[in-house]
C-alpha cells in the first residue's frame, strides 16, 4: 500500500506517524511518502534561533496539554515538554488606554474596570437568560450580546476572537469556532450554571474549550516537527509542491509535482495544508470541492518580535500579554511578552515582546512597508507601556493565509466539502483532509485530524 501525505505542519506529520503506527498493528505492509512545498517540516510553527540569544515564534506561541495525539507524538520524538512560567497565568486587555489583568476570581473581575456596574449587572442577569432557540447560526458577538449584554460582547469576547482566530466575532459562527459555549448553554441553560457544575463535579475547562497547561520545548515549538521529521520511518520530501491530484487507474491516486516531474501513484492520499492550497490542488478534477474550500477565508497576519535590553525591563508587566480591542488607539490585535512566558527566549536581562498585526479586523496592515510596520509597534510599544527604549533586535514574519476563519455557515460549508469529497472519491481509494481549515484552528485539534485520517488511510480498504 501506497500512502502520500501532503503538508508537512503538525496534521500532516500526524497523519503520517498515525499511519505508520496502525499499519504496524496491523502488520500490514505500507509506504509511505510526506510531501512539503517549504524547505523543512514546520507549517504555521516556525521557530528561530537568532543570534545574540534570541528564539522568536513566527506562529503559536505554544500548544495546551489536554490532546492525548500530542502526548502520543511526543512519545515518539522522545522530548520533553517545557511548562509555560507562572507568569504566563497573568493575561491582560487594553482599556481606557490602560492595561488591565483579566481576573478569574468575580470580586476581582468585577473591580478590574473593565466592565461598568451597568455591564457587570447586566452580566449577572446571565442565569435568567432563556437558551437560544431554533438551529440557525449565531456568531460570537451576537451570542455574547444575547447571555452577557453588548458591553461584554465588545470589550471581553471580541478582543478573544481576535487573540485566537484574529478574527471578527460578529462574522464567526459560534458553534463552529467555539462549540464548547454551545454545548454550554444546550445542556445547562446558562453559561454560569455551567460553570458551576464543572466545578462542582470537578471538571477542568471554561465556555472557550478545555483547560490545559500551555507547553513547548526547549528550542520552540517547531522543535517537535523538526524532531518527528528527523526520526520518521517513512519518506519526506521537501520543496514538492503538489499542483493537483488526480484519479487514476485502477482507483489509485496521481499526484502531480510539476515541472516536469514523474507523476506519483498512491493508493491513499491525505492532504493536510491550508484551504486555499487544497482549493488550487483540486481545482482541475474536483472544481465543486475547490470552489467551496476557497469560501473559507485566511486573513494575512504580520508577526513582528521585538527585543529590548534589560533596561526596558521594568517598562512590562509579568504576564502572557495583552488583547486590544478595535475601540482602543493601538492598531496592534495583541502584544505577548515571549520571554515572560517561556524560559530562553531572550538574552539574559532581555525582553522580547512580539506584536501581531492584521487578520480579518485589519487587512489592510498588509500595504504596510517593513520600515513602517517596525514603526508603529515601536512607538505603540511605547506609548502603551510607557517605555521610551528602542528594541536592539527585530524580526518579522508576513503569513500571506494565516489562520482560518470559521465564520458565519460554517458548518453547512464542512459538510458541503464532505459531500463533495465522497463524490469525488467514490471508486477510489481513500482521500482524507486534515490540517486546520475546518475542524479546529488549534494546534492540538490539528495534530487530532492528522492523526485520525492517518489511521483511516490503513484501516479503510483502499480500490486497487
Amino acid at each position: 500500500m501506497q500512502l502520500v501525505v501532503v503538508g508537512g505542519g503538525i496534521s500532516g506529520l500526524a497523519a503520517a506517524w498515525a499511519a505508520h503506527e496502525e499499519a504496524r498493528k496491523r502488520e500490514t505492509s505500507i509506504e509511505i511518502t510526506l510531501l512539503d512545498a517549504a524547505d523543512q517540516v514546520g507549517g504555521k510553527a516556525v521557530s528561530n534561533r537568532s543570534e545574540g540569544g534570541w528564539l522568536t515564534e513566527s506562529g503559536p506561541t505554544g500548544f495546551l496539554d489536554n490532546e492525548p495525539v500530542l502526548d502520543e507524538l511526543i512519545a515518539l520524538a522522545g522530548l520533553t515538554k517545557v511548562p509555560a512560567n507562572e507568569a504566563a497565568a497573568h493575561r491582560f486587555l487594553v482599556f481606557g488606554g490602560k492595561l488591565r489583568e483579566i481576573h478569574a476570581h468575580p470580586l476581582k473581575f468585577a473591580t478590574g474596570g473593565i466592565i461598568s456596574p451597568l455591564g457587570l449587572m447586566r452580566m449577572a442577569r446571565e442565569i435568567f437568560v432563556p437558551g437560544k432557540q431554533g438551529k440557525a447560526d449565531e456568531s460570537v458577538w451576537e451570542f455574547g450580546r444575547r447571555r452577557l449584554g453588548a458591553q461584554a460582547a465588545d470589550r471581553m469576547l471580541a478582543p478573544m476572537v481576535q487573540g485566537v482566530f484574529a478574527g471578527d466575532s460578529k462574522k464567526l459562527s459560534l458553534p463552529a469556532a467555539f462549540p464548547r459555549m454551545a454545548e454550554m448553554e444546550q445542556q445547562y441553560g446558562s453559561l454560569f450554571k455551567a460553570l458551576i457544575a464543572v466545578k462542582r463535579t470537578g471538571g477542568k475547562g471554561g465556555p472557550s474549550g478545555p483547560s490545559g497547561t500551555l507547553t513547548s520545548f526547549e528550542g520552540g515549538l517547531q522543535t517537535l516537527l523538526l524532531t518527528l521529521a528527523a526520526k520518521a520511518p517513512f519518506k519526506i520530501r521537501n520543496r514538492a509542491r503538489v499542483n493537483s491530484i488526480l484519479c487514476a487507474d485502477h482507483g489509485q491516486w496521481a499526484i502531480d509535482l510539476g515541472d516536469g516531474q514523474e507523476m506519483l501513484k498512491a493508493d491513499s492520499v491525505v492532504l493536510a495544508t491550508e484551504g486555499p492550497c487544497m482549493a488550487r490542488i483540486f481545482e482541475a478534477d474536483a472544481p465543486t470541492l475547490a470552489t467551496e474550500l476557497d469560501t473559507i477565508d485566511h486573513p494575512g497576519v504580520s508577526v513582528l518580535s521585538l527585543g529590548y535590553p534589560p533596561e526596558a525591563a521594568t517598562h512590562f508587566p509579568n504576564g502572557f500579554g495583552c488583547l486590544i480591542p478595535r475601540t482602543e488607539k493601538p492598531r496592534a490585535l495583541g502584544f505577548l511578552w515571549d520571554s515572560r512566558i517561556f524560559p530562553d527566549r531572550a538574552p539574559e536581562g532581555h525582553t522580547l515582546v512580539r506584536a501581531l498585526y492584521g487578520g480579518a479586523v485589519d487587512p489592510s496592515v498588509a500595504d504596510l512597508s517593513s520600515e513602517e510596520l517596525k514603526e508603529r509597534a515601536t512607538r505603540e510599544i511605547c506609548e502603551l507601556f510607557h517605555c521610551p527604549v528602542a528594541p536592539v533586535f527585530t524580526h518579522e514574519t508576513r503569513w500571506q493565509n494565516a489562520i482560518p476563519q470559521y465564520n458565519l455557515g460554517h458548518l453547512g460549508r464542512v459538510a458541503r466539502i464532505e459531500a463533495a469529497l465522497k463524490i469525488h472519491t467514490e471508486g477510489q481509494g481513500p482521500l482524507q483532509l486534515a490540517g486546520n481549515s475546518m475542524y479546529g484552528v488549534a494546534f492540538g485539534k490539528a495534530a487530532a485530524r492528522g492523526w485520525k485520517v492517518g489511521q483511516q488511510a490503513v484501516s479503510q480498504p483502499a480500490m486497487v
